[in-house]
């Protein structure tokens, strides 16, 4: 869902990237099973629903997706006990290594892709210009992602 509504503002998908948000909490929460797994089935499943992201988004978006995912929760418990006394900040660290690792993954995927497809337009250069356009969606995650986890962690009173 958070795909269609994003996509109703211009370009929404490409600078909010919505679909990043529930691989990197599934990551974080749940581990890197669950993240591998929301991150490399959500991508596929927005495409056969919605037409969004084209195949050939949705191919580096699964490759892209899976990394957050499974970064995130291999990151966050090692991080977390150098950090123990500083869980807000192991779990921010872990975020932040994750989305770099995922967006190096995209470059990756789509760098080799394009040759593959036979296109010649996306180089390098222009999958590095991609990512420029989503440092909102990336700030977006930063500021959103932490307190939805720590959230979901608080325990409950009875």
């Amino acid at each position: 869902m958070l795909p269609i509504a994003f996509h109703a503002v211009p370009l929404g998908g490409r600078i909010l990237l919505p679909m990043h948000i529930p691989a990197l909490i599934a990551g974080l929460l749940l581990g890197p099973a669950a993240g591998l797994v929301v991150g490399a089935g959500s991508p596929v499943l927005s495409m056969l629903l919605t037409g969004r992201p084209t195949v050939f988004y949705m191919v580096p978006m699964v490759f892209e997706l899976a990394a957050y995912g499974v970064v995130a929760g291999v990151v966050r418990p090692l991080i977390g006990r150098a950090l123990a006394r500083r869980p807000y900040l192991a779990l921010v660290l872990a975020l932040v290594a994750a989305m770099l690792v995922g967006r190096i993954v995209w470059i990756t995927a789509v760098v080799w892709l394009a040759p593959v497809l036979g296109i010649q337009a996306r180089t390098a250069a222009a999958a590095l210009a991609a990512l420029g356009a989503g440092w909102i969606g990336a700030a977006l995650q930063l500021a959103v992602i932490p307190p939805i986890v720590r959230a979901v962690e608080r325990p409950r009173a009875a």
